[in-house]
């Protein structure tokens, strides 16, 4: 469900997401965003009026320190960057043209900062939380992909959710593309800006054949039983798969 926050673009709640087993995520539980530093009063007031107990952003220090945000000196914010910058200096960008080979790179090279943003949610008080990045598209939607795959969406129903950005961020990408200088810069922006159902598809293909699925990938890189449980019981409604 698509939130009116102004002047964010792409805000939604994922609750409403069918689980595997029937049941369904809950409504005010789990809010996807773009950046919350270009929120004019009355969308801080929406956010604070929708019951938000944490804020999650997935950018990096610099980023933040660049577009704070309205809620960087409050108590529910968090800066939990999901690119760890150390590992990401060996990313090979020949090898990573294309989104998908992106996103699989990331699933590999960003594990426990992977880890350390679902831990964030799975910890977060009681209320709504809002996991963001810049255009919430990419690492918003990596983290949010899997943690509604860890709790029995299916892939299908994931990867709809993930292509909505792009009908969200349409008018901020046709800006983007007719500023750029020449047409090979407007092809690598048009590949950055891909939001196709087959790309998370496609990543959480390779989170099954290189790390065993979902639920042992998170394992493996640090998320306990216990907060995966603390996941279940805040997403689902009935706190169960």
């Amino acid at each position: 469900m698509r939130l009116d926050w102004p002047d964010c673009h792409n805000a939604r709640d994922v609750g409403g997401l069918p689980t595997a087993s029937g049941g369904r995520v809950r409504r005010g539980a789990l809010i996807r965003s773009d950046v919350l530093g270009q929120l004019t009063p009355a969308g801080v007031a929406s956010v604070r009026g929708y019951g938000v107990s944490r804020i999650i952003d997935l950018r990096s220090v610099d980023e933040v320190a660049e577009i704070p945000g309205p809620f960087a000196a409050d108590a529910i914010y968090r800066n939990v960057p999901l690119i760890d910058e150390q590992a990401d200096r060996h990313r090979d960008p020949v090898a990573e043209a294309t989104m998908l080979a992106t996103y699989k790179g990331s699933i590999d090279r960003n594990g426990r900062r992977i880890a350390a943003g679902v831990a964030a949610v799975a910890d977060a008080p009681p209320g709504a939380v809002v996991v963001h990045c810049a255009a919430g598209k990419d690492r918003t939607g990596l983290l949010v992909a899997l943690m509604l795959r860890a709790v029995g969406v299916a892939d299908a129903d994931i990867a709809a959710d993930y292509a909505l950005s792009a009908e969200h961020l349409r008018e901020r990408y046709a800006a983007e593309l007719a500023a750029a200088p020449s047409a090979a810069d407007q092809e690598k922006i048009r590949e950055g800006q891909r939001c196709h159902p087959d790309t998370i598809l496609g990543t959480m293909a390779h989170v099954d054949a290189r790390h065993g699925g979902t639920v042992a990938y998170l394992a493996a890189m640090g998320v306990t039983d216990g907060q995966l449980a603390l996941l279940r019981t805040r997403l689902l409604d009935g706190g169960g798969l």
